[in-house]
């Protein structure tokens, strides 16, 4: 099962993107583990537990030590994918420094929805599946049980 690790600084910002999550989860046709971290002792833990996990992180929640601390996740999970959801005025500076330090892509914040959210969720499935990371066919993981998703462990990171 792929999982979604959301670091967002902002409460506010948190909130909006537990409602993307929410409408993005309810259109893909399997399931997603969902999972807010509100720490950086708690995202650095977190992002080293699973190889088929995607970090969604927000610039603010290191500012510029974020190419820096992108490293230091990889040495703990080196297949994690990371998308830095960047400032709306974010220089390309930001990204070029991103994309050096092995994010996957950045995107600015004012530009997110729930398809972009399922884009992306599709697009690191589709290599999870290809480096086995992922069952290739949603079939087979409700078959071997690894797709199911509690209600507790989707609802309540990404409810109201």
């Amino acid at each position: 099962m792929l999982r979604v690790l959301l670091a967002i600084a902002s409460p506010l910002f948190r909130q909006t993107m537990r409602q993307v999550a929410r409408a993005a989860l309810d259109l893909l046709p399997w399931p997603v583990a969902v999972e807010v971290v509100e720490a950086p002792s708690e995202l650095e833990e977190k992002a080293g537990r699973d190889p088929r996990t995607l970090l969604l992180l927000d610039w603010e929640w290191a500012k510029e030590e974020t190419p820096a601390l992108l490293p230091r996740l990889f040495e703990r999970n080196p297949e994690m994918r990371v998308v830095v959801l960047l400032p709306p005025s974010a220089p390309k500076a930001y990204r070029s420094a991103l994309w050096a330090a092995g994010a996957c892509a950045s995107t600015p914040r004012d530009r997110l929805d729930e398809e972009w959210l399922i884009t992306i969720l599709c697009l690191v499935r589709r290599a999870m599946e290809r480096e086995g990371l992922l069952p290739v066919a949603f079939d087979q993981e409700a078959e071997t049980g690894e797709g199911e998703v509690s209600a507790s462990s989707v609802a309540s990171p990404i409810g109201p």
